[in-house]
């Protein structure tokens, strides 16, 4: 009994580490900023060390993820997706990697703690069994932090398109009262106070300061938080960045599709509700007639 209850405890205490590695707290909007200007801007001096618990194992967790990133690089495997997810969530991609490896870790201890239990319990397990349950559990807990990170990046993706075109509207309307591209830009971008347009706001101000074109700013910001539209239309306005009109019309037209992308997915979660809404009618409908008919059929079979 004692085994069991250790066992348990055990058990219980890998559970809630794991839950702590594969939530991670939210970054605020302006910390992640920072990240994007930290990771563009390489620095100057080192940062000073947190003695805090929790800074201690964020730093090794980094560490430990940098040095598989490494190592994965070398055989190529570059994780593009899940560096552009973890970038729109503003987490740093070795501590992901790093989270990744522990959970990992964690799913294979809970995998042999539990084989150990029901083998304590008494029930046989043939040999081998509890290492292949083991690392079962620890394959299928590494892809986890994926996951988590890939809802969330679709969730701010779509949240980042639709202002996105709003932005695009913007910068048109700046450009018709006979603005250029490189005045409309920022100054559209002043506009808005989400973490979309902040995050614009702060890539035109860093490539204008650094003295970069604009529109490859934005191209690279679309390619590296993944988001298609922008890194399209910023390589797309470069072929026709000297006609003001045709990059009016451009951005116009691409405000558009994104209206039209973003109305078409909005109508399609409408009809995965509608079809949800409509079998969850059809399972209580069948369950009332199930409720209705037993005490006739039982009295039926009866006689």
């Amino acid at each position: 009994m004692t085994a069991l209850t250790l066992i348990g405890c055990a058990l219980g205490a890998a559970i809630f580490f794991l839950i702590v590695q594969i939530r991670p707290p939210k970054p605020d909007p302006l910390a992640m900023l920072a990240r994007f200007d930290a990771a563009q801007t390489p620095p100057l001096v080192a940062a000073r060390s947190d003695a805090s618990p929790r800074g201690t194992a964020a730093n090794a967790e980094t560490k430990l993820g940098r040095w598989v990133s490494q190592e994965l690089a070398r055989r190529g495997i570059g994780y593009t997706s899940l560096r552009q997810d973890v970038a729109l969530n503003g987490q740093s991609f070795d501590a992901t990697i790093g989270r990744k490896v522990i959970v990992a870790g964690l799913g294979f201890l809970i995998g042999l703690i539990t084989t150990v239990f029901l083998t304590v319990a008494g029930l046989q397990l043939p040999l081998g069994v509890p290492v292949v349950v083991s690392l079962l559990f620890a394959a299928g807990f590494f892809f986890i932090p994926d996951f988590d990170a890939r809802t969330a990046a679709a969730k701010r993706r779509k949240e980042f398109k639709r202002a996105l075109s709003a932005y695009l509207d913007w910068v048109s309307l700046q450009m018709s009262g006979k603005a250029a591209a490189e005045q409309a830009l920022p100054e559209a971008a002043k506009i808005g106070s989400g973490w979309p347009l902040a995050l614009i706001r702060h890539t035109v101000t860093h490539a204008t300061r650094s003295g970069q074109d604009v529109w490859v700013g934005l191209t690279e910001l679309g390619e590296r938080i993944g988001v298609t539209p922008l890194r399209e239309l910023g390589t797309l306005v470069q072929l026709v960045a000297h006609d003001g009109a045709q990059v009016r019309d451009t951005l116009s037209a691409r405000a558009a599709s994104l209206r039209a992308e973003e109305l078409a997915d909005a109508e399609g979660t409408a009809g995965k509700r509608d079809q949800s809404m409509l079998m969850a009618q059809i399972l209580l409908g069948v369950g009332f007639a199930v409720f209705l008919g037993y005490p006739a059929i039982t009295n039926f079979m009866r006689i």
